[in-house]
């Protein structure tokens, strides 16, 4: 470009001047991180508020576990209960029809 008057000879420092470059492969830095934007990052957040929420519920420390295990316990126990009335009455069943 070809400068107007005595523009080639004085040495201006223009901020506004921008003279747009080309980088080169090598000066761009490597370990440049990316920001996420405010929809990935809380999503990224809930999921692994979700998976910590899982490890948690699988090792039985969340309340909601807790109370599981322990109506779990109760069914096991009711159950246990109901096979040995059963087994009591088919004993009694069986002495039963043997005399008949």
């Amino acid at each position: 470009r070809k400068g107007k008057g005595v523009e080639g000879l004085i040495d201006i420092q223009n901020p506004n001047r921008n003279i747009k470059q080309a980088k080169k492969v090598t000066a761009i830095e490597a370990d440049h991180k990316t920001v996420l934007s405010r929809r990935e990052r809380e999503e990224l957040e809930k999921t692994e508020a979700k998976k910590k929420y899982d490890q948690l519920h699988m090792e039985g420390k969340t309340t909601e576990a807790q109370a599981d295990l322990a109506r779990l316990a109760l069914i096991r126990k009711q159950r246990e209960e109901q096979a040995k009335k059963r087994e009591q009455e088919k004993k009694g069943y069986l002495k039963f029809n043997y005399y008949l």
